[in-house]
């Protein structure tokens, strides 16, 4: 259900309340997540026509996401922590559907975060 309401959101937003019959949709993307800190994942296009929220994925964890409004020719993530910090990610098309719409939580995004002195989750 969350998923729905996400896609209906984001088809009101993107299209201005338009009909959705003209978004594309891939099957799925997958978030693996090896640091130690749970992360909100969003993501848009180069556009930047607004942020979709994908999922929450908790550390040490893989998350997949159905039917995902195609973004385009270039994917922006954005990998948040409680509003701490956030970090994007661009990745093409193209290198994402090679990586099996597979995209990981950087380590980057953790060692800023343990150099903000954030503590990870008990």
């Amino acid at each position: 259900m969350k998923r729905f309401v996400a896609a209906v959101g984001a088809c009101a937003l993107v299209l201005g309340g338009a009909a959705c019959s003209g978004v594309s949709f891939v099957d799925g993307v997958t978030i693996v997540n090896d640091t130690e800190y749970s992360a909100n994942i969003d993501v848009t296009s180069k556009v930047g026509d607004g942020w979709l929220l994908l999922t929450s994925v908790e550390p040490h964890s893989t998350t997949g996401v159905e039917e995902v409004i195609d973004q385009g020719e270039k994917w922006i993530f954005r990998f948040d922590y409680v509003g701490k910090y956030d970090q994007e990610v661009e990745i093409s098309r193209r290198e994402l559907a090679q990586n099996d719409w597979t995209i990981e939580v950087p380590q980057s995004f953790e060692q800023r975060l343990r150099e903000l002195n954030v503590s990870p989750p008990p």
